[in-house]
């Protein structure tokens, strides 16, 4: 029987102290971006995650009509084995996992000519027995080229046209040319269904060059639905040519959440993190086990994921307490054990 209570214990300190492990890995604040360098009719290099802060990041990919979004987000906790070759890498909603690591490019192979596929880049923390994703970064669709046609759309050399969207859904448009003869403009076309296009501005461009050219628009509407972009390229002869299209979609809310760790304390400082409270003012009250309040806070997040130490009256005594957070609408509790 002794031995029998002995396994028992050991077998919930083992269980305590993995819970522990898991919440340490938070998800970085900062998600990625995911742009295209080069498309042919079954290859496409990609460069990602140069915005984002997590210790490395998964892109994933997937068949798209119309270069319509499609769910292609990571679960955290899981690890996923990646292929660059499409469909050789783990199943990941519709699609599959092209790369996971530290890297910021690479190139699909094995992709079919004239179709969409839309592509994600999940920044994540991992602490080698834990995964945390941010999933919140800016995805994209773009489509190959047809077999026959010649690597690049465009008489100038393009070199990349990609978009970014930042935290308050709005667009940038960049793109770059190695050379340009006889150029006149180049036009930025905005469409919602990937059929029907307008022209939403016009930028100047350099007539004349065989130097590299970096080029960016701002779009000032803000993004509210999936919307496909393409660069219209006009020479002084009027001849018009057109790029590819690639496709960015607005921020979706991130789930309100809280979490406190190390839960149990085990005698180490409180870390406390929030998601999806972004700017919003809140209160943060401490209350023992009887209901009566402690402690009281008022805070206001910077960021959607927001990590902070949290501070305990001096002297607290050892037990369990409930974190109550309030301000945005129905109260979110979070029972946590305050321990030697």
């Amino acid at each position: 029987m002794n031995f029998r209570f002995l396994t028992l214990v050991v077998g919930l300190v083992a269980g305590l102290v993995s819970h522990q492990a898991l919440a340490q890995v938070v998800a970085p604040s900062q998600g990625g971006e995911v742009s295209v360098i080069h498309v042919t009719a079954t290859t496409m290099e990609l460069s990602f995650g140069n915005s984002g802060n997590g210790q490395g990041r998964m892109v994933a990919i997937a068949a798209t009509q119309g270069g319509m979004p499609v769910p292609l987000a990571a679960t955290d906790g899981r690890f996923y084995n990646a292929a660059t070759a499409f469909g050789q890498g783990a199943p990941l909603g519709t699609g599959y996992v092209l790369y996971s690591g530290t890297g910021h490019t690479l190139t699909v192979t094995d992709l079919q000519p004239n179709t969409y596929y839309y592509i994600t880049n999940a920044e994540y923390n991992t602490d080698g027995t834990a995964i945390a994703y941010n999933t919140r970064g800016s995805s994209m669709a773009t489509s190959t080229r047809i077999a026959s046609a010649a690597p690049g759309p465009l008489p100038v050399e393009l070199t990349a046209f990609a978009g970014t969207v930042d935290t308050r859904d709005m667009v940038q448009l960049r793109w770059a040319t190695a050379t340009e003869r006889n150029t006149s403009y180049f036009a930025l076309e905005r469409s919602t269904d990937g059929i029907l296009f307008t022209e939403a501005d016009r930028v100047t461009a350099a007539g004349t060059s065989t130097q590299l050219l970096a080029y960016k628009w701002p779009d000032p509407r803000k993004l509210t639905v999936p919307t496909h972009y393409r660069l219209l390229q006009a020479d002084n002869d009027g001849a018009v040519h057109y790029s590819n299209v690639i496709t960015l979609s607005p921020t979706l809310p991130e789930a309100q959440h809280i979490e406190v760790y190390p839960n149990p304390s085990a005698g180490q400082p409180l870390q406390l993190h929030l998601q999806g409270f972004g700017g919003k003012s809140l209160t943060i009250q401490l209350s023992d086990a009887m209901g009566r309040p402690v402690m009281a806070q008022a805070l206001t997040p910077a960021e959607a994921q927001y990590l902070a130490p949290l501070a305990l009256p001096q002297g607290l005594a050892p037990g369990t307490y409930l974190i109550t957070l309030t301000g945005f609408g129905s109260p979110i509790q979070k029972r946590i054990v305050v321990s030697n």
